[in-house]
């Protein structure tokens, strides 16, 4: 059986190697300082370090201390059967997406992870993959810009695309999946805009190098609150039973929240003219769970928009 100790222990030295993993020298001392660790321990780590294949030399004299021989420690890793479990948890959870900004398919990372495991370990990684299963709403349209967005936003450049027929120059700054539907939030550089895009009703989009008026991150950040801010038009009150409460809390929307008042809970926003379709598709998939109190404006569409299904069954 696996002590306890010995899991401490292979987790400090994974701790020590994260530590390193950005750093071309070190010295003693800088375990010691970093870990509050002996002299004596720092020296068993570092040799512990270099049998689970660490590459460094050492550098005699005052100054000297080691030196790392690769700069990408791709050395080993040991988990406990927890974090096993918990690994294959989350790839199995990940299934459900179909597409992400990361080409290789989740089936394949399980399979490689396999068979770095012992026998009795895959049995366990297969059995717990076996015992869950997820029922989410996977992507519903094809996105292939999803690693160049990916990259764009990592490399803190432009992308130039072709959005709804559209030519427009975006700096993107965040990937997010919502409704079974990737979308990317960026600035617009020609209309000078902060809006989220569909990432499948792009069309021709390439990356771009940096031009004079790309905006700094700072600046992209604040474009982004700004936005937020700007959305936050027409305020709205709409009264919600307890399965209308569950149903708003499967899907989280800004500018939209709970708001309990005795034993009475409404959900409040706000909208803007460009968002306020939107919202009457989203109220309808409430049902009878769901009723408007404010404004008349959106009772009032919202009724239209009911009376225009009952006209498809007349």
């Amino acid at each position: 059986m696996v002590s306890v100790q010995f899991i401490l222990a292979i987790g400090g030295l994974n701790q020590e190697l994260i530590f390193l993993s950005d750093k071309k020298r070190f010295n003693l001392q800088d375990l010691m300082d970093n870990f509050q660790i002996s002299k004596r321990t720092a020296l068993r780590d570092i040799s512990s370090l270099e049998e689970l294949g660490l590459a460094l030399y050492a550098e005699a004299g005052r100054a000297g201390g080691y030196s790392l021989i690769q700069e990408d420690l791709l050395t080993k890793i040991y988990f406990n059967s927890y974090e096993v479990a918990a690994i294959f948890f989350a790839l199995k959870a990940m299934e459900q997406l179909k597409e992400t900004p990361f080409n290789e398919s989740f089936q394949m990372i399980s399979q490689k992870l396999l068979k770095n495991l012992a026998a009795s370990r895959q049995q366990q990684a297969l059995a717990s993959q076996a015992a869950v299963s997820f029922f989410n709403t996977p992507a519903v349209h094809h996105n292939p810009y999803l690693r160049l967005l990916m990259e764009s936003i990592l490399h803190d450049s432009l992308v130039r695309a072709n959005f709804k027929g559209q030519q427009v120059l975006l700096q993107p700054c965040q990937l997010f999946f919502r409704d079974g539907n990737w979308l990317f939030a960026a600035y617009d550089l020609v209309g000078q805009a902060f809006w989220n895009y569909r990432c499948d009703q792009l069309q021709d989009c390439t990356e771009q190098a940096a031009v004079p008026n790309k905006l700094s991150l700072a600046e992209l950040k604040q474009k982004q609150l700004e936005f937020e801010h700007d959305n936050s038009g027409q305020e709205f009150k709409i009264l919600l039973n307890h399965r209308g409460q569950e149903h708003f809390l499967k899907n989280l929307y800004p500018n939209m929240q709970l708001e309990h008042e005795g034993g009475t809970t409404y959900l409040t926003g706000s909208y803007t003219p460009r968002t306020f379709e939107y919202l009457i598709d989203y109220l309808l998939t409430f049902g009878l769970n769901a009723k408007i109190i404010t404004p008349e404006e959106l009772r009032r569409s919202f009724k239209e928009r009911l009376a225009a299904i009952l006209d498809q069954y007349s």
